[in-house]
């Protein structure tokens, strides 16, 4: 399997749309015989459409559920963080921060010493702020539009079924066509702030001392321990393409702010006398 074929089923697992790709049974179709009847096509894209509506729902509620590939080849099934979830998140670790530990509701130790007390403060302090509040909300509204575009995307992918889909080339064209548009729709998600790549791309390691970026492309393929990481296959090639997409969306960002100028007639003018 090439990298991009990698890249391509990691994409294809995350929500409802690719073709022969089971999710609801954590499986992908070998077989594609249903494909060719009328309502095996038309009648999988409504159920994908309406697949990735659920799935808003759920992301803005306490996160909806996802399949990803495993080190082994199977299928396995993660959970995200949902917009409700990691609100109720963020007041729990705030709280565990402004108490010193006395209030732990994540069942962590109860910190002992007036350093343990500044140190529990100052961990769980970042945490509900970066990790929940940024990360968690964030993220999840990202993931909520990106169910609703992909949602789109299925019902569109009803008219060339229920047509050209008749016609075994038909079938092979939009396949391609639609399964790529939805890997792409899920890349322009993920690397925007606060998609899922672009928090890889800049996050750092306070242990190691490595650099957001740097840290990145040192990881390894597979790697647990981190949910930024441990669901995909970070090969060499999405390393790539996702530093690349999030450093541009940053300078897109800039351009659009005015923090960024790429002009050289950027100091003050001076009128002639």
């Amino acid at each position: 399997m090439s990298a991009y074929q990698k890249y391509k089923d990691d994409q294809l697992l995350r929500n409802p749309g690719g073709d022969g790709y089971d999710l609801e049974h954590q499986r992908v179709a070998t077989d594609q015989t249903q494909s060719q009847s009328w309502w095996g096509r038309v009648g999988k894209d409504l159920s994908d459409s309406f697949g990735n509506l659920k799935n808003l729902c759920n992301n803005f509620l306490l996160g909806a559920r996802f399949c990803y590939r495993k080190p082994n080849n199977e299928i396995g099934e993660g959970t995200r963080r949902g917009v409700v979830g990691s609100v109720v998140d963020f007041f729990k670790d705030l709280g565990s921060a402004l108490s010193f530990g006395q209030w732990r509701p994540d069942g962590s130790s109860k910190p002992e010493g007036v350093w343990e007390r500044f140190k529990f403060f100052g961990s769980h302090l970042m945490k509900a702020f970066s990790r929940d509040l940024f990360d968690g909300v964030c993220g999840g509204v990202n993931h909520m539009a990106g169910d609703l575009v992909l949602a789109g995307w299925n019902l569109v992918e009803v008219l060339p079924d229920a047509t050209i889909g008749n016609l075994e080339s038909g079938r092979k064209l939009t396949t391609t066509l639609f399964d790529n548009g939805q890997v792409w729709v899920e890349y322009l998600t993920d690397i925007v702030p606060t998609g899922d790549a672009w928090l890889r791309v800049h996050a750092p390691s306070l242990q190691e001392f490595k650099l957001p970026v740097v840290y990145n492309l040192g990881m390894p393929e597979h790697f647990t321990g981190d949910t930024r990481w441990e669901y995909i296959r970070n090969t060499p090639f999405r390393k790539t393409i996702e530093t690349i997409g999030a450093l541009l969306a940053d300078v897109a960002i800039g351009l659009s702010t005015g923090q960024v100028n790429l002009t050289s007639d950027s100091g003050p003018k001076r009128s002639l006398p």
